[in-house]
């Protein structure tokens, strides 16, 4: 059974010494160009991004259960936008009205949990419009392996030392590990993860939860626990080809 929210948002921690502070924000990357990575999109609370996602469906967004499960269960009803089209943030795009947000039934906080199923589908009101600027990222047709290179995207904090987001999207390669040799890393990664390293002053932080990671031109992960920024630990995703069957059915 799916478990169904209307437009909810959701706090962002990360952990440290078992304290949660979830940081989620590109390190090292640089700015994309317009029209680049046209299946990006920004989830926005009253205006303000808090999340990025990517469309898979004209209808459908990816993106982070966490990004809508806070520290209130239920979550609540709040003023959540999906805007599309746009590589800067001052530059609007086209915002959508979110419909509904299926969040993964056994999605799971906290630290000792990983943050299991850490995944979530965004139906749109409306069909977003395919152009050059906006159109849809394929789900991935196999596993994905390690030892490769794949692409992040995200508006997420620029440093570890202030709050300071980039107006324009930000991009990076990220070294996707295998299973074990993040685990050799003290990791301690699930196998519907997928590690992502490329050692100290890299990696990913606040606002870039639900922000896609692609390989092979399909949407591999999602942007989802750290244990600190930039500080050579791995970075996890959700792994999306363990949740093709979630994903088809909240569509």
């Amino acid at each position: 059974m799916l478990s169904t929210i209307i437009i909810a948002f959701g706090v962002i921690e990360t952990f440290v010494g078992g304290h949660a502070l979830f940081q989620t924000r590109i390190l090292g990357g640089e700015n994309a160009s317009d029209g680049e990575f046209p299946y990006m999109v920004s989830l926005r609370r009253d205006g303000l991004h808090f999340c990025g996602g990517a469309i898979i469906s004209p209808r459908h967004i990816l993106t982070a259960a966490h990004c809508f499960v806070g520290k209130a269960d239920p979550p609540y009803i709040t003023n959540l936008t999906v805007v599309s089209g746009a590589v800067k943030k001052r530059y609007h795009g086209q915002s959508h009205n979110v419909l509904k947000v299926t969040v993964h039934p056994n999605f799971t906080r906290g630290f000792e949990a990983r943050w299991r199923d850490d995944i979530a589908v965004l139906t749109v009101s409306q069909k977003i419009v395919v152009n050059n600027r906006q159109s849809s990222i394929p789900l991935p047709t196999q596993d994905t392996p390690g030892d490769v290179t794949a692409v992040l995207t995200g508006w997420g904090q620029l440093s570890s030392t202030d709050f300071i987001e980039p107006d324009v999207l930000q991009k990076r390669h990220v070294r996707i590990l295998k299973n074990k040799d993040c685990n050799d890393k003290n990791s301690r990664m699930l196998d519907s993860q997928i590690c992502g390293y490329d050692g100290e002053g890299t990696g990913f932080c606040n606002g870039d939860s639900g922000s896609p990671l692609v390989y092979n031109d399909e949407v591999v992960g999602i942007v989802s626990f750290s244990v600190l920024c930039g500080l050579g630990y791995p970075d996890l995703y959700t792994r999306v080809y363990h949740y093709l069957d979630f994903i088809r059915s909240a569509m």
